[in-house]
Parts: C-alpha cells; structure tokens; sequence
C-alpha cells in the first residue's frame, strides 16, 4: 500500500499496534513512583519515548524499512529506564518488560489489529540490547536505526554532545541524510550564562 498518492497521504500511516503499545506504556507510566532515585525525571523517560518513536517512523521510511516496527522498537528500546530510573545495562534488562508488554498486547489486540509476532519481539530485542554502544557499527538496520534516532533526539532536546563522540557523530550523518545540517548553522546561538 502507497503511503503517498500524488504527493498526497492516502492515509495515515498503519501503526494501530504501535499506538496500543504506547497506550499501554502510558498507562503504566501513569502509575511509577516520580519519587525515589531516578537517575532522570520519569517525564524526561516519557517524552523521549514518545519523540524518539516519532522520529523512527520517519527515519524507518527514509531507509525503506518497516516504520510501525521502528517505532516500537524505539517506543520499547528504555523501557527498563522507565520502569526502574536505572540507565545501567537498561538494553539487555529490558527483555522482561518487554515480553510482558507484548502478552498484554496480544491478549487483548492481536484479534483486532494483528499480533507482534515473535520474530518481531526478537528484531525488537536485537535492536535494542546493543544500542547504548552508539560506537559499533552493526548489520541490524533496526538497531543501527534506534542508535541513530538516541542520538538525534538527544540533540532536538538540546543535549549538547561530547566533542567527537559517537553520539555526535550519528547525530550528523542522520542530518546528512535528509539534507538539513547546513541549516541547524543558522540557528545556532549562544547559550545565555
């Protein structure tokens, strides 16, 4: 199915699991402790949750892959973090969640909007185990898109990253690859003291 008709959406794009996952997170959010030692602010965990799946479907088209799966990943890839406030071997740690998240999808949606499969819980996983090593480069386009997506969306929320670091690094290949870097010269400025 086209996304696009003569430049024209047909339709919104089909991410009706997508959106039932987010539901599903939210609701769980809703009920975490925004006490305690969070190694960040649960709303910070949130938001980037939310604005790192909306890059990825965008970057999952651009690369020609499957922009609802891209969005899960993302939607899934701090799920550990949000869950616990501990960054600290969240990729591997996030399986759990994960698996449990899936069920309750399943179990409730899959007639409706079609399950997630478990090869796509497995792409899901792959991806993001090893996406907090931005440093290695990786066949898996789904966590080479996760690493991709971390990077930039730390940057649109004003992270400013470490000279020459691989976060950095990604963040201007990404740029690259939709011609808008020699735009963000022009709107930077001075941080007031």
């Amino acid at each position: 199915m086209p996304i696009l008709s003569k430049g024209k959406p047909e339709a919104g794009l089909p991410v009706w699991r997508l959106n039932r996952v987010l539901a599903i997170l939210q609701t769980r959010i809703e009920t975490l402790s925004r006490e305690g030692n969070r190694e960040t602010p649960i709303v910070w965990s949130t938001a980037h949750m939310y604005t790192t799946t909306q890059l990825a479907k965008i970057v999952a088209i651009q690369r020609s892959l499957d922009p609802e799966l891209a969005g899960l990943v993302c939607a899934f890839h701090d799920v550990h973090t949000l869950h616990t406030g501990k960054y600290q071997d969240h990729g591997p740690k996030a399986l759990g969640y994960i698996l449990e998240i899936v069920k309750e999808y399943n179990d409730k949606w899959s007639d409706q909007l079609g399950d997630i499969s478990e090869a796509e819980v497995e792409i899901i996983y792959q991806a993001i185990k090893g996406h907090s090593d931005k440093n290695v480069v990786t066949e898996l386009p789904y966590e080479e898109l996760l690493k991709d997506v971390d990077s930039l969306d730390a940057f649109l929320h004003g992270f400013e990253p470490q000279e020459k670091s691989a976060r950095e690094e990604r963040t201007i290949r990404l740029l690259d690859e939709f011609n808008i870097d020699d735009q963000l010269s022009a709107l930077k400025r001075e941080v007031p003291e």
